[in-house]
């Protein structure tokens, strides 16, 4: 007597894809994303996240606080001496970058020691935008840079980074002007103070100065001129004055009939606010005043350079000192200054016997300083060369020429390249050569210092990753993949490695069928629906019996317990792909059919019914009967109230789904409570002397039984017995009446009183003072049946009247007390032997 219930939990599941959420590839310091392209380099907003991060195991940088947070790593190779980076978080409310309180550090790393060495560098932070900088760059080392963010914050962020030769420090002064010799972008740290003459300015739209910087450039080419000056730290107001000094002018014609170009907005106060300032191929006004004045946006009209004119610029940080900007040149005139140009040739290039020839192309210049990089035959020269150069290590290597002009001011060139030779055909591994649909495909191969990797396969696929993943979603992943690495020009051999299969994830489904529910002999059929499998396996849980094969690798299953199962069926295809399907049911026994037990045969009104089975805590109970009643607890009290509660009373026990068969118990008519009651003749209201025959008279309904109890010792089960007092006393006489299926009722009456002699006896006097001696008037006759006393004053006016001969007279009329005197009284009555009498007299009443 087993069944299966509904199933509790179904799990189904296959073993085939990696996990949803991973750490960012750049969670590790190894695993740093590079970057090559470091001049005025800016990503777009939310190209990189650290969602996932993990911290890692390097203690947190100076500034950082106590945690470094859920850091990532980014590299790049030093070109030039400073370099400015910059960390953009949510700027506003509509910005796609969600970091806050973004956190950067600049390292070395030696990767074969783990040797982590922190920079020390200038950091500032304003509006969710950290900006680090640091000079003193060594050309051709590899330089790590940490992003994390406060609080372990997550999130997005825009990463910039530009790194370049910086130009001599400007002067506060035009006297002290920095002359730039090129176009080229640089960040101007720690500029404070307004020099000696802070009203170089005066007649412009910038007055006053407050913290500024000049710088002095000759045009070589004509044509068109903008610039975009970005403060480091972006609520600072940044203001700008441009002068045309003319042919070999200098600062003593700078003057406010000179200044060309002004703006002085303060936009970071304005709505909607700006902080970046500068000339504009797009806008058409040449200057912006002071204040948030409509329609300004920090942006003046271009300015067309005439070549050998010389031209001044002055920036001026109206908001704080010690802080800076990046100042960014366009269009299509050119700076006067020495040109630095590199021509190289390679010789037996990727060789044992590579060398390189270096020759300077450089114009306009004094000067020339070479400097060959690390490892080089020759570290240094100052003429044009060429130089035959040799390294005696390989690696990237940045060779660096820079021309001194006759002006003072000095361009510096770089050539960056790899010493190597041709690399080792790589070793190409694959996580797996059979897979499953939804798999992920692990390429891998050993890692080589400054290696590119080029990987080719199937289904048009490429990538440029040392260890790329491939989403496989069919039998189109199938087929061979290649590898070749290349350091610098040098490329290796190619190699690849076969993908041989890939199998359609299989589907683990079976259905549970009971069969002979609730029944000695039933058995479970498991019918197996699975897909794309080759092998199975099923598991039945504890206390099986028999398992017999059937169809299409389905079971028949019967158990030797009860109680909860696990069934568990897992497929697989030759590839190693697989699928499970769990069910959980539970086994349980019919009861068998309860045994009521009832608290009495027959019921009365007002009678509780008690029904009482064996419990068992394990089963649910279900009672119906009569009068609509229902019950769930497995003994019941049923207190009857009405007819209606007479009839079968019906009890199933439940386990799980399994009902047991029916019990029933049959409650017979209810019977209606007797009415005890009863008179006699005579009746009570006479004084009686023994012996006394008195007739019960039986009025009671609804009764089939009497018992009498006369109070005498006495009894009789007659229905109207006739029963006589030989004794005198007083007594009280019960009847109890009982009906046929054992509901009773009882009535009591008295007193009777049976004086010990019979007496005519009545007194002559009485005294009705209230002492309690002979206050009232008794009259003492006995046996009379029926009885009248009246009493007349000597005017022959009844003052008394009763028929009651225990109602004694008390000497009063209408509540009033009679006067002493002689009264007359008569006795009028009928005895037990219907015998007339009359007694009469006269009676003193005394006070």
């Amino acid at each position: 007597m087993r069944l299966l219930i509904f199933i509790l939990i179904t799990f189904t599941f296959s073993i085939s894809s990696e996990a949803k959420f991973a750490p960012p590839l750049n969670d590790d310091i190894n695993g740093a994303i590079n970057i090559t392209n470091t001049s005025a380099f800016c990503t777009t907003d939310a190209a990189y996240e650290n969602f996932e991060a993990t911290t890692s195991p390097f203690s947190a940088p100076s500034g950082w606080g106590a945690s470094a947070g859920k850091d990532v790593w980014f590299k790049f190779t030093a070109s030039k001496y400073d370099v400015n980076i910059s960390v953009s978080g949510q700027v506003n409310s509509s910005s796609t970058n969600t970091l806050i309180n973004p956190l950067v550090a600049l390292y070395t790393y030696d990767a074969p020691t783990a040797n982590l060495n922190e920079m020390p560098s200038n950091s500032f932070t304003s509006n969710n935008v950290t900006s680090l900088n640091k000079g003193g760059l060594t050309i051709g080392t590899i330089y790590y840079i940490r992003v994390s963010a406060q609080n372990d914050q997550t999130g997005t962020f825009k990463l910039c980074l530009d790194n370049y030769f910086p130009p001599l420090q400007p002067g506060q002064d035009c006297g002290t002007v920095s002359v730039l010799c090129t176009k080229e972008t640089f960040t101007q740290l720690n500029v404070t103070g307004a020099g000696l003459n802070n009203h170089e300015t005066d007649g412009t739209c910038l007055g006053t100065e407050s913290n500024s910087a000049w710088y002095l450039f000759t045009a070589s080419e004509s044509g068109t001129f903008t610039f975009l000056i970005t403060p480091t730290v972006t609520t600072n107001d940044i203001d700008w004055v441009f002068y045309d000094l003319g042919v070999g002018g200098n600062c003593a014609n700078v003057s406010a009939t000179t200044a060309i170009r002004c703006a002085s907005g303060s936009g970071v106060d304005c709505f909607p606010s700006y902080y970046k300032t500068g000339l504009s191929l797009t806008e058409t006004d040449l200057n912006e005043s002071s204040g948030c004045v409509d329609g300004q946006n920090g942006l003046v009209k271009y300015v067309d350079l005439v070549k050998g004119r010389t031209y001044a610029l002055i920036i001026d940080n109206f908001s704080s000192g010690n802080n800076g900007f990046t100042l960014e040149f366009g269009g299509t005139a050119d700076f006067a200054g020495a040109k630095a140009e590199i021509d190289v040739k390679k010789l037996n290039p990727c060789t044992d016997n590579q060398a390189y020839v270096f020759e300077s192309k450089s114009s306009n210049y004094n000067t020339l300083k070479w400097t060959f990089g690390e490892g080089a035959s020759t570290a240094s020269e100052t003429t044009e060369g060429p130089f035959t150069i040799t390294y005696s290590t390989p690696g990237e290597k940045v060779v660096v020429l820079e021309a001194m002009g006759a002006n003072g001011c000095s361009v510096i060139s770089t050539q960056t390249f790899i010493v190597a030779k041709t690399p080792d055909k790589p070793v190409v591994n694959a996580s797996k050569t059979n897979l499953c649909v939804g798999d992920v495909l692990e390429l891998s191969t050993p890692q080589v210092n400054y290696a590119t990797y080029h990987w080719t396969g199937p289904n048009g696929f490429t990538s440029s990753e040392q260890n790329p993943k491939i989403p496989i979603t069919g039998i189109e992943n199938v087929g061979e993949y290649k590898l070749f690495i290349q350091v610098g020009d040098c490329v290796s051999d190619l190699n690849s490695i076969k993908i041989q299969s890939v199998d359609l994830i299989p589907k683990a489904v079976f259905s549970c069928n009971v069969n002979n529910k609730c029944e000695q002999n039933q058995s479970f059929t498991f019918t197996n629906s699975s897909t794309n499998y080759t092998k199975i396996k099923w598991d039945f849980g504890e206390g099986v019996d028999q398992i017999i094969n059937t169809q299409n690798d389905s079971r028949e299953v019967t158990y030797s317990s009860i109680g909860e199962k696990t069934i568990i069926l897992i497929v697989e295809t030759n590839n190693g792909c697989t699928s499970t399907q769990i069910q959980k049911f539970i086994v349980e026994i019919k009861p068998d059919k309860p045994i009521i037990s009832i608290n009495q045969p027959a019921f009365c009104l007002n009678d509780v019914i008690e029904f009482t089975v064996n419990k068992d805590n394990t089963l649910k109970y279900l009672w119906t009967g009569p009068n609509n009643f229902t019950a769930s607890d497995a003994d019941v009290k049923i207190p009857i109230n009405n007819f209606n509660q007479a009839g079968t009373y019906y009890l199933t026990a439940t386990a799980g789904s399994c009902t047991s068969d029916i019990a029933s118990i049959t409650v017979p008519p209810i019977a209606k409570i007797p009415i005890a009651s009863f008179t006699t003749t005579p009746n009570f209201n006479i004084k009686f002397s023994p012996p006394v025959p008195i007739n019960f008279n039986n009025n009671s309904l609804y009764a089939d039984f009497y018992e009498w109890d006369f109070g005498d010792g006495t009894t009789s089960l007659s229905a109207n017995p006739l029963h006589t007092y030989n004794q005198s006393g007083t007594y009280k006489i019960t009847l109890k009446a009982t009906s046929k299926n054992g509901c009773w009722n009882s009535v009591t009456k008295g007193d009777l009183v049976i004086l010990k002699n019979a007496s005519i006896f009545t007194p002559n006097a009485f005294s009705p003072n209230g002492d309690g001696i002979n206050d009232e008037f008794v009259v003492g006759i006995t046996n009379l049946v029926k009885y009248r006393l009246q009493i007349y004053n000597r005017l022959g006016n009844q003052v008394f009247f009763t028929d009651n001969i225990f109602d004694n007279w008390n000497g009063r009329f209408k509540n009033e007390d009679l006067p002493v005197g002689v009264y007359y009284y008569v006795i009028f009555g009928t005895d037990i032997f219907k015998k007339d009498v009359k007694y009469s007299g006269y009676i003193t009443l005394i006070r």
